[in-house]
């Protein structure tokens, strides 16, 4: 039996799970405290280069990430999957190099192998967890937990839905705090543009059940007429790169459909001539934050449109005109550039909810058949070379 009721919307429980799942005060609590003993420990703030990792939303995360830590702290900084930075990049770590290894249920066995590697290379390493007994908390030399309660009463048809968007809104907020606390200690940044910083990205983090009711009709309305599609495209750069992934993956996880992340600029070079000869079929998701790249989200919009797909224009400034487009989706919450991973994915996340709906998904998203070994169970090296 179907489990939605009949006109179902999501908004409200969005706004539920921020205030009951990411409990920002008691993140906030949380995570100043980690992130505090964190930066104080000379072995991080000392550091000459930061990599940041994961898989799945943990990646998404990092990769958006990466660019605000360039920013705040004036390091070097990459994004990196947990595979390439273990296997393929270990062995150029050194004694001055900070590895921030990020897995959400802290049991991840490549998170865990990121970790043992660097150590191994002599680098400091820093896991951000949802779980202080994982292996990662174990074996990473500092720890900062970003609690989320996953038992708040919304109904069972979501699984853990909207618990993965609460831990990717808590795991951004804690990155968030690490960059700033740490460009704060190496100078590069001041108080004062911390605790502006912060305000922001918890004002963030609170409008989200409120930009999810502003945008959700028009999904509502976008999940009707694309029926049966089965390939979604999502594009952005710099850190909507980190955007995009993630919300490609959620038509992965809660459809199942095919969810095609590319670089804002590639598309130009690549997906346009696919979508010369799909036409209508080529729905593109483009993330376009005000900032760096917004010009060249704007153009892209219009070859899409030209090419004879269909643009869906993510953003957030109201004087901006997509003429091509051929839906624009105000969030009406302004932010910056810097920020946006915070919001930016909203649409496109209440978009698959109510193409589960309308396709008669059971249950989201889909449920492991593998008791999680594929992720947590993998063999993992200790040392190069090594096995654990």
């Amino acid at each position: 039996m179907h489990p939605f009721p009949p006109g179902q919307t999501f908004a409200a429980d969005v706004a539920k799970a921020v205030a009951d799942s990411v409990d920002l005060p008691n993140l906030r609590r949380v995570v100043s405290e980690h992130v505090a003993q964190a930066v104080a420990d000379p072995r991080v703030f000392d550091a000459r280069r930061i990599v940041l990792s994961g898989s799945g939303d943990s990646l998404f995360a990092a990769i958006a990430l990466a660019h605000v830590f360039r920013r705040w702290t004036g390091l070097p900084s990459e994004g990196r999957t947990a595979l390439e930075q273990a296997r393929y990049h270990s062995t150029l770590l050194n004694h001055e190099d900070l590895v921030v290894s990020i897995s959400n249920s802290g049991s991840s066995s490549r998170a865990r192998e990121v970790v043992l590697l660097a150590k191994d290379r002599g680098a400091m390493t820093v896991g951000v967890t949802g779980s202080m007994t994982g292996e990662l908390a174990r074996n990473a030399a500092r720890v900062i937990h970003r609690p989320v309660r996953e038992e708040i009463g919304l109904p069972g048809y979501y699984g853990r839905c909207l618990c993965n968007f609460a831990e990717f809104m808590a795991v951004l907020y804690a990155l968030y705090s690490l960059g700033l606390a740490l460009g704060v200690k190496r100078g590069h940044i001041t108080s004062e543009f911390q605790h502006e910083q912060l305000t922001l990205i918890e004002a963030a983090i609170e409008a989200q059940g409120a930009i999810a009711a502003r945008v959700e009709p028009a999904m509502m309305r976008l999940a009707e007429e694309l029926g049966g599609i089965d390939t979604l495209w999502t594009i952005g750069s710099g850190p909507s790169q980190g955007t995009a992934r993630y919300c490609a993956a959620k038509y992965h996880e809660q459809m199942p459909i095919n969810g095609v992340y590319c670089d804002l600029e590639e598309w130009a070079h690549l997906e346009y001539f696919l979508t010369l000869s799909w036409g209508a079929r080529s729905v593109v998701m483009v993330i376009a934050p005000t900032g760096n790249s917004l010009d060249r989200a704007q153009e892209m919009v219009q070859g899409i449109g030209t090419a004879g797909g269909r643009a869906i224009v993510v953003h957030s400034n109201p004087d901006v005109v997509f003429e091509h487009a051929h839906l624009s989706v105000d969030l009406g919450h302004e932010i910056d550039e810097w920020l946006s991973p915070l919001t930016f994915h909203l649409p496109a996340q209440l978009l698959v909810l109510h193409m589960a709906v309308r396709a008669g998904v059971p249950h989201i998203p889909l449920r492991r058949v593998d008791g999680t070994w594929l992720i947590c169970k993998g063999i993992v090296r200790d040392s190069v070379g090594g096995l654990a």
